[in-house]
């Protein structure tokens, strides 16, 4: 199966990377509760140090706080996660019949903190969920933005007039905003400068059943 797309008859763009971005609707009220249930686990853990730079990374447990909406968060990245993983069928229903573990955790950044560039060994996707963006200082270009690296070697040596190859991908947070990607591409977030938290929950997807139904 390929993810390959042709743009004419006799021209096929290949080596697609999928990469979703998309606003949850109607997400804000889960999202307030989201941050207010992480804030109260900073205040109440020291939490651990991976990627992040200074901020704060909570333990790996999220997905089961007890919280309410910590469900509904389950469900927005099980709807994700499957819909990503269908798309090698062209996402026919039913088509995939599908079983992951899903390990998440919370960031929270403040002035000058930010997440170093790196992957997520092991894992298969990596989904990201920004709940809340501070108030950003002006003056700063990549302010907080989450940059995905072109993950081909060649591309930044090979570049051509009118092309983008090896060119990073960068995101700009929201509150709401849900960001799903292949866990092997080099990721990171530049420095937060600003007032408030810049906070955010990361998850790691490990398929561990892929089948594809060829008569559905």
């Amino acid at each position: 199966m390929s993810l390959d797309v042709a743009v004419a008859p006799d021209i096929t763009l290949t080596f697609g990377v999928p990469v979703m971005i998309q606003k949850v609707a109607d997400a804000e009220p889960t999202t307030q509760a989201l941050r207010r249930t992480i804030l109260a686990r900073e205040q109440a853990s020291p939490g651990t140090n991976k990627s992040n730079a200074d901020g704060w990374h909570s333990e790996e447990t999220l997905l089961s706080w007890p919280e309410p909406e910590i469900a509904t968060l389950k469900r927005w990245i099980d709807d994700a996660v499957r819909r990503m993983c269908g798309l090698p069928t062209r996402n026919r229903p039913n088509a995939v019949r599908l079983e992951y573990r899903a390990t998440a955790w919370a960031n929270v950044n403040r002035h000058g903190q930010y997440n170093t560039i790196h992957v997520h060994p092991g894992s298969h996707w990596a989904v990201v969920y920004y709940i809340a963006v501070g108030d950003e200082e002006p003056g700063h270009q990549f302010n907080g933005l989450l940059e995905l690296r072109d993950p081909r070697p060649g591309a930044t040596h090979g570049r051509l007039p009118g092309f983008m190859f090896g060119r990073a991908l960068t995101v700009r947070p929201q509150p709401g905003l849900l960001v799903v990607f292949p866990a092997w591409i080099e990721h990171g977030v530049h420095p937060f400068y600003g007032t408030g938290e810049r906070i955010s929950i990361a998850v790691n997807i490990d398929v561990t059943r892929f089948e594809v139904d060829a008569g559905k």
